[in-house]
């Protein structure tokens, strides 16, 4: 087990996303000088209700190591971070904040799945992808706004895919979480499969009008 410094956030990081967090509360002034004075690292997990300012949230028990890239000290002594994801977490037990939310995490890598297994399951999901695409494409050039690009090299490791390709997918908090969660690369796939279809209908009706 491992304690970190924990910040809880309205929408989930995956692991190799960027993040950039202004920091102005006094008690995660107070986690920014521990954790540069660390390693660097701290955790981010999803409120599923509150917020993000003021405490007294509750927090999700599955979230994302992050680590610090680099800082700046801003106006009204506002802190910007610089931060990327890194590997997934499990919280096993939430610790008293004291003065800021800290956590016994362990990380929490995916289930191995073979590679005849990745090739099925990237099926359904690829045509999922093409159709999401090309709907895309044609919202992009009817309204003028730049092109939107989904997905991420066939060539990766399935665990750095399926996030890498989340990442450039319009999902809210929920279906992230759900795709943080899964337990692995296929199930994962799955699970981007079902926000994408919630998504088509929006983008058809968005070209029929």
């Amino acid at each position: 087990m491992t304690v970190l410094p924990m910040f809880p956030l309205e929408h989930p990081l995956l692991p190799g996303e960027p993040l950039t967090l202004n920091v102005f509360e006094p008690r995660y002034r107070s986690l920014v000088a521990d954790v540069l004075a660390g390693d660097g690292r701290f955790g981010v997990v999803l409120i599923s209700r509150g917020s993000e300012v003021g405490g007294g949230d509750e927090r999700c028990d599955v979230g994302t190591v992050a680590q610090l890239i680099g800082h700046r000290v801003r106006v009204n002594d506002q802190i910007q971070l610089a931060c990327r994801g890194t590997d997934r977490l499990r919280v096993t037990a939430w610790l008293e904040d004291s003065p800021y939310p800290r956590a016994d995490v362990e990380l929490w890598p995916d289930d191995p799945i073979g590679r005849d297994e990745w090739a099925l399951a990237r099926i359904p999901f690829t045509s999922v992808l093409v159709e999401a695409q090309a709907l895309y494409d044609e919202v992009s050039a009817r309204s003028g706004r730049p092109p939107v690009t989904l997905g991420a090299p066939d060539d990766l490791p399935p665990t750095e895919y399926t996030f890498r390709t989340a990442a450039t997918l319009p999902l809210g908090a929920a279906d992230r979480y759900a795709i943080l969660s899964a337990h692995g690369a296929r199930e994962r796939l799955d699970a981007m499969i079902r926000a994408v279809d919630d998504v088509l209908p929006i983008l058809r009706d968005r070209l029929d009008r």
